[in-house]
Parts: C-alpha cells; sequence; structure tokens
C-alpha cells in the first residue's frame, strides 16, 4: 500500500505543485490548510508523513508541534518555510522534526526527504522551543545546515566540535548552543594558554555545566592528553565539552581525541561562501548600537562583495564602529569604505602586495619556476570568480567591471579551468 503523506501548506498553487510532485512518485496524498484539520487527521492515524509549512496565516506551526508529538509521537515531520532565519531552522531541529526544507526546495529533493523519513519511524519527541538565538543570522545554504546542526545538538549532551575559519563565530555558536541546551552549572571558556596554566582542573571548574575550549588547533599534547581522558572516562558531574578549531583540524589533534570531539560537529563556512548574509549581518551589527540604517541595494552589493579577511569578526567591528562613529541617515559605501581602512588599517592594495609576497617565497622555498606566471593565474582567478559572483554569472557585465571584453574573458576562464556557467 502506498504510503500517505499529509501536506499542510495555506498557499493554494503550492500546495497543488507539491500534490502533484507528490502523486507522481507513487505517495497518497492528502491536503489541508488547517493546521487543526491536519492534526484531526493525525489523530485518526490516516496519515504516515507530515509536510508542513512553518507559517500558516499569522500562525507559526512550529507552536503546536508539541500537539503533534502528543497525538502521533510516531510520526515522521518535515517542516518548510521561507523564513530561512536561525530561530526557525533551530527550533525546528530542537522540536525534533525529522527535516527542514528552506524555500525554494528541489522537489525531487522533497521527494528523497520523504522516502528517508519513512525508512526509520522511531518515535521523536517534541520540545519546547525558546526564544533567541544569540543573534546568529544566516539565510545560506551553508548557514542554514549549521543552523539545523545547532538545533540537533541542543537536543543532546554529547561533545560538539565547532569548524571554521578564525573569526567565522565558532565560539558564539558554541555559547548560543550551551544556551539552548538547558545547561544549568557553570560555564567556563578557556584558550590554549590558559588550557596549559590550568590542565584539568578546569574539568572541575565547570562540573555539572559546560566547557568552551578555544582553538583546538593550538593545543599542546598534555592538553590533549587531559581532554581525552575527560572524554573517555566521563563522570557524572563532567561538563559539556565543546571546542571550537580550524577545518584541517586533523592534522594537529590526535585522532582519538578527533574522534571523541567530533560526535557532534558543526561547521561554519568562511564569509566568502555565505553570499548575501554578509549584509544581513552588516544590517544586524550596524543596528546593535543604534536605530537601523536604511541599506539600499548598492550598500549591499558592496558589502557582499568585499573580501573580509578577519571575517564575521572583523564586518562586526566595521559595523560596529559605524554605528558609534558615522553620520546619521542612509548608509554609503565611501564611509564604509573608510571605516575599513580607518579601523582595521587593512588596505587592499597592500594586502595584494604582501600576498604576492609571501606568494613569491613560498614558491621560491619550494625551488618552483615560472612564478610570475603562476603568481597571474592565482590573481586572474581569484579577481574572476570574484566578479562572476558580483555579476551573477553574467560574462558581459563582469567582464565590463575586469575592463575586458567578454571574449577575452571567456578565453582567460577557460585557461584557468573555472566552471561557470553562462547566464
Amino acid at each position: 500500500m502506498a504510503h500517505r503523506v499529509l501536506i499542510l501548506e495555506d498557499d493554494e498553487s503550492l500546495r497543488l505543485v507539491i500534490a502533484k510532485a507528490l502523486s507522481r512518485a507513487g505517495f497518497e496524498v492528502r491536503a489541508t490548510a488547517s493546521a487543526d484539520a491536519a492534526l484531526e487527521r493525525l489523530v485518526r492515524r490516516e496519515v504516515d508523513v507530515l509536510l508542513a509549512d512553518v507559517l500558516l496565516g499569522r500562525e507559526s506551526f512550529l507552536d503546536r508541534l508539541d500537539e503533534v508529538s502528543r497525538v502521533r509521537p510516531d510520526i515522521p515531520v518535515i517542516i518548510m518555510s521561507a523564513q530561512t532565519t536561525a530561530r526557525t531552522a533551530i527550533e525546528a531541529g530542537k522540536a525534533g522534526v525529522f527535516e527542514y526544507l528552506p524555500k525554494p526546495f528541489d522537489l525531487n529533493d522533497m521527494v528523497a526527504v520523504i522516502k528517508r523519513s519513512l525508512e526509520d519511524l522511531a518515535p521523536s519527541a517534541a520540545q519546547p522551543a525558546s526564544p533567541g538565538f544569540g543573534g546568529l543570522v544566516g539565510r545560506s545554504p551553508a548557514m542554514q545546515e549549521a543552523f539545523r546542526a545547532l538545533g540537533r545538538l541542543a537536543r543532546t549532551m554529547s561533545p560538539v566540535l565547532f569548524t571554521g575559519p578564525e573569526g567565522s563565530g565558532r565560539t558564539h555558536c558554541a555559547r548560543v548552543l550551551v544556551s539552548e541546551s538547558g545547561v544549568v552549572g557553570p560555564v567556563i571558556e578557556a584558550g590554549p594558554a590558559r588550557m596549559r596554566r590550568e590542565g584539568a582542573a578546569l574539568l572541575e571548574s565547570a562540573a555539572g555545566g559546560a566547557l568552551i575550549l578555544r582553538r583546538a588547533d593550538a593545543w599542546d599534547g598534555e592538553t590533549q592528553d587531559w581532554v581525552l581522558e575527560a572524554l573517555e572516562t566521563p563522570r557524572g558531574d563532567t561538563p559539556r565539552i565543546l571546542a571550537t578549531a580550524t577545518a584541517d583540524i586533523a592534522r594537529n589533534l590526535q585522532p582519538a581525541l578527533l574522534s571523541h570531539l567530533a560526535v557532534g560537529r558543526v561547521q561554519l563556512p568562511p564569509l566568502r561562501e555565505r553570499g548575501e548574509d554578509r549584509a544581513l549581518l552588516f544590517a544586524h551589527f550596524l543596528a546593535e548600537q543604534s536605530p537601523a540604517r536604511e541599506m539600499d541595494e548598492t550598500v549591499r552589493q558592496y558589502i557582499n562583495n568585499q573580501v573580509w579577511a578577519g571575517e564575521v569578526l572583523e564586518l562586526k567591528r566595521v559595523a560596529l564602529h559605524l554605528s558609534m562613529q558615522g553620520a546619521r541617515g542612509p548608509l554609503r559605501t565611501d564611509e564604509i569604505e573608510a571605516a575599513i581602512h580607518e579601523f582595521t588599517g587593512r588596505d587592499a592594495g597592500a594586502d595584494l602586495s604582501e600576498a604576492a609576497a609571501r606568494f613569491f617565497g613560498e614558491c621560491q622555498a619550494q625551488g618552483v619556476s615560472d612564478i610570475g606566471d603562476k603568481a597571474q593565474l592565482a590573481v586572474d582567478r581569484g579577481l574572476f570568480s570574484a566578479a562572476l559572483e558580483c555579476t551573477n554569472g553574467v560574462r558581459q557585465d563582469a567582464a565590463k567591471l575586469l575592463g575586458l571584453n567578454r571574449n577575452t574573458l571567456t578565453r582567460r576562464l577557460a585557461a584557468l579551468d573555472v566552471d561557470q556557467d553562462e547566464t
């Protein structure tokens, strides 16, 4: 007998599209726009899977997931939402839903998720969600995945490893996870220096609470030993251990320690992979200290196109600097440019010159020949990729920004083997 899927969606046209896709995939489909009607069907056990939108008029269906859990604790729940915020993703994860699908999503992916949900019908207990998620901001797919991971891990007390570039917000995410996990004991943070100085005594200080250990890539052998021992032989009051590290942490940690720390894993992408999240973050930080200033499309594009060498931390510092020291009224690109130079002391041309000098030194040390040609290829790859991202892949527009004609850009892209679809 075909599995029965209940669609809870108040957009009639979308409800019809989803229903047709599921019918073609062999499911028996029921559909409604009413949360009350959906719950009645669950009580009567008329369906095997619930596919529900978050916003139904003015109501958030996340607020009713506890009712779903009471009447049908065995049913897989898949949430879909156009509100691709940290709150939505994390609340969905904490509530024990099977999967969260940010809109727009691919219908084939939706069908695959529903099929996976039916492979394991173990009961899932919904938990009440708490408001606020520490100012986490992001709509990019990579950040949505990080938020979903936070939601799942908030329901456990397992160790968690947060990886990402320096300044990407790893420690902040660890603090948010501790807060959302309901830890009642002390929360202690320590970097490599303090860990070397105090050693395993930190475990006593954080007994019954949580221990956030920063920069695992800089831990010495003795530090790794006591952390590993704590994870291998936990006691009743051993704190929950969360660690931060760069993505290449496997080169620095003992394999056994890495396997224990990474029971839970949250990967934070570099800003360059977060797309329009950069402008969202900038606006969020800008409004922390003063009334929000208007940001037009030119300003948002300028922020999104910046290479934030210091990641989220640099972007935050520039935004806070502008919120406290900048003028009032709509934000201007020249203000941001001046703040980047003044507040960070960074000059793009100087950065490029320093990078070229380091590149030359590394190549020379390795005995590499044709250093100039290789440096030019590296610069071209960065420039062309940035220009194409800025113009959404439109080569004509990218070439104009670079001062090239379209044919020249296409030829040089082919030489670099840069895979960019024409749009």
